[in-house]
């Protein structure tokens, strides 16, 4: 999976009066956005504020994870999936970069993941987008031959994973956890990967998912069918749309994905 690096698009953060505006518009966007109309339109409102300030940190992270909405909930196509989640990786780059001590490591050339070890908690949100893009361009962007070729990126991710757990190790109600699941289920052991590892995972996730739909919904869309228990993926499912959304700490637009697709799923 050959990517050009992104710091040439790189800027400083530089925040006006109008930078304020600006985010304030699509800091609003983001806890209403519930369809592809919104979603576009959100990832445009981020578009301009990076436009204005492209060095802002929030609305970096905000577009990746816009951007892998847009990718797996409102886009059909695989080129059109991968053209989604390359932007959100490209955005969750970008806003690494604006820590100075991962700026001058991959100045110097080194990849976002031999420079990991310099980011923090701050950065917690650039790594996971990063991984969640990648993850969802394995499972919704390519064909198998270019899984094959690329399963080091997997490798990759859990470099980025290991450093969120590390210096934020109660971030994310789960998310981080499963995306461990998927790393270990995925890779072949001589990887680094192993289904006990995974079902490990699993259960820390579901351990941790408290006021969070993200683990149970993917417990039900992923895991329990790959274990072969529909009945459970169902229940699992069933639960995720049964739930008051306002109860959940999820970002808007994800908790009415994760409600509308677990509806559709059970259809």
């Amino acid at each position: 999976m050959h990517r050009e690096p992104v710091w040439k698009q790189a800027g400083l953060d530089q925040p006006t009066k109008q930078t304020e505006t600006l985010f304030a518009a699509a800091r609003e966007c983001f806890t209403t956005a519930a369809n592809s109309v919104a979603v576009d339109s959100c990832i445009a409102l981020h578009e301009k504020v990076l436009k204005d300030n492209p060095g802002h940190y929030q609305a970096r992270v905000n577009a990746a994870s816009l951007y892998i909405l847009k990718g797996t909930g409102y886009t059909d196509s695989s080129s059109t999936k991968s053209e989604a989640f390359y932007q959100a990786m490209t955005y969750a780059e970008l806003a690494m970069y604006t820590n100075p001590d991962f700026k001058t490591q991959v100045d110097a050339g080194k990849q976002p993941w031999e420079a990991a070890s310099t980011l923090g908690a701050a950065e917690v949100e650039a790594m996971y987008f990063w991984v969640t893009a990648l993850q969802y361009e394995f499972k919704e962007g390519m064909s198998l031959p270019s899984k094959i070729i690329n399963i080091d990126w997997l490798q990759r991710a859990l470099v980025f994973l290991d450093r969120v757990e590390t210096v934020a190790p109660d971030y994310g109600g789960g998310g981080v956890e499963f995306a461990k699941v998927i790393c270990y289920v995925a890779l072949p052991e001589s990887r680094g990967g192993s289904d006990a590892k995974g079902d490990e995972y699993m259960q820390k996730s579901i351990t941790k998912s408290g006021d969070w739909l993200l683990p149970r919904w993917a417990r039900g869309k992923y895991y329990q069918p790959m274990k072969g228990d529909k009945q459970a993926a169902r229940d699992d499912l069933a639960w995720v749309a049964a739930q008051n959304p306002a109860a959940y700490r999820d970002p808007y637009p994800w908790r009415a994905h994760f409600q509308d697709n677990a509806r559709q799923l059970l259809r």
